[in-house]
């Protein structure tokens, strides 16, 4: 469409069909989330039935609960539309969880193990030795595990846990589906694109046009209609065309929808939560209820920064600590390829290079710190011997002393006397130790070496 034919075909009185009833703007009352929850119609979006591809059994078995007592009360809707989105995007969120295990397999470094002869009368050559083989053999088995898991994935055939969870709960009744004049629709979406009404206008360059938005917006007027109830409405969609927003946040529901459903539903209420907030407010437990919105947010960040899932890979990887080298590796790719990622990720992120990408992916909250919390200590106790996981973390023999030293209250100059190295050695010492355990200071890593039972505890 040209821009004079834009000029000559907008409506000047528009806010006059957006905003029909003028009095009514001023005396509308929202009831909140928390007032209707236990008589509204909940509407799902097709973000919020993916997410469940990225948590753990105890969440999915929370979500059942929740869509259960729903279902029950017949007060659960799936748009039609948003079922047909389902369907087109399940696929690619299991290739994506077969895809990062493949790639854990190779990701995983491998022991170099070389014979030196010279050094076999020592003690500690000895233990390294042995210590190479267990963990060889740890590897081994984590390899083979994994292998495993692949196969069973492989084995799916539309039966994975969240589609059988779905097709338990979501039968007659719960999937809404009313017909639309096609005519009709698209001239809608044409009026509200060169207007800007939400929503939709937003994906005019999608291949569908962005009709998706207004066939899920105009089955929530229908189902407002149809029931004569409020809709809470359960999406991580945070476009401008379906919310105002402040500092990239959204704030509240555009109010040309809350208006239109107004009208619709013959006052009721209309509200859009977060699949997180959505648990919280039926009282699933806080622990599954920060799995998910961790996982929203980190979604919610891809997409505002443009961020394929490929490159978050690298991200982590990056953070890991891998060369270019190691992530090609990792990811089956080549080593320029990944250099190519990482300058996308580098213009995405406004970062000069990977250290710098990396501090400001953790700082937006994409990464998470690489921090040796309570779950990863027990998990490396329960897999690992203290030798073991001293090599886990490349902490060598005397750095081991130097921290015991640490942890008896010897200063520098004491523990340099003790063990007949010069000060300056000993902080060398203490600095990589510090950044081996992601300590910042001496108290921080005799702490986190007790943690991991790499010291008792006096």
């Amino acid at each position: 469409m040209t821009q004079e034919k834009k000029q000559n075909d907008f409506d000047i009185f528009i806010a006059n069909s957006v905003y029909p009833e003028a009095e009514a703007l001023f005396i509308i009352h929202l009831t909140s989330p928390k007032e209707i929850k236990d008589n509204c119609i909940v509407v799902l979006d097709t973000n919020s039935l993916l997410v469940p591809y990225t948590i753990g059994k105890k969440s999915l078995d929370e979500i059942r609960h929740v869509y259960a007592k729903l279902v029950k009360e017949k007060r659960l809707i799936v748009p039609g539309q948003v079922a047909r989105e389902f369907a087109n995007n399940r696929a690619n969120k299991l290739v994506q969880i077969f895809q990062q295990l493949s790639r854990k397999i190779n990701s995983v470094p491998q022991l170099h193990k070389g014979k030196y002869p010279l050094l076999e009368s020592l003690k500690q050559y000895q233990e390294a030795i042995e210590l190479e083989g267990q963990i060889d053999a740890l590897l081994k088995k984590y390899r083979g595990t994994v292998r495993e898991v692949l196969e069973h994935i492989r084995s799916w055939t539309w039966n994975d846990p969240v589609s059988l969870l779905y097709a338990e709960l979501f039968k007659q009744g719960v999937v809404f589906d009313p017909p639309f004049d096609r005519s009709e629709m698209e001239t809608e979406l044409a009026r509200r694109q060169l207007h800007h009404i939400p929503p939709g206008y937003k994906d005019s360059g999608k291949d569908d046009k962005g009709i998706g938005d207004l066939l899920v917006w105009f089955t929530i007027l229908e189902a407002g209609k149809t029931h004569n109830q409020s809709i809470i409405f359960v999406s991580g969609e945070e476009k401008p065309d379906w919310w105002h927003k402040s500092e990239g946040q959204a704030l509240y529901p555009r109010y040309e929808l809350v208006d239109e459903f107004r009208r619709y539903s013959g006052g009721h209420s209309f509200h859009i939560v977060a699949f997180a907030d959505l648990l919280d407010l039926y009282g699933v437990s806080k622990s599954v209820v920060q799995e998910i919105r961790t996982r929203e947010e980190q979604e919610r960040i891809k997409l505002d920064y443009g961020l394929s899932t490929t490159e978050v890979e690298i991200l982590e990887l990056g953070q890991q600590g891998l060369s270019t080298r190691d992530i090609a590796t990792a990811l089956n790719l080549s080593e320029g390829t990944v250099r190519n990622y990482l300058s996308n990720i580098y213009n995405k992120l406004n970062a000069r290079n990977r250290m710098e990408a990396i501090q400001k992916a953790l700082n937006i909250g994409l990464l998470t710190s690489v921090e040796a919390n309570t779950a990863e200590i027990t998990t490396i106790q329960n897999i690992m011997a203290p030798n073991i996981v001293a090599t886990y973390f490349d902490l060598t023999a005397r750095e081991l002393e130097v921290l015991e030293l640490t942890q008896k209250g010897m200063q520098t100059k004491e523990i340099a006397e003790t063990l007949g190295l010069s000060d300056g050695t000993i902080r060398n010492y203490l600095s990589s130790i510090y950044e081996k355990l992601d300590a910042n200071n001496r108290i921080d890593a005799v702490q986190k070496a007790i943690e991991l039972k790499l010291l008792k505890s006096e």
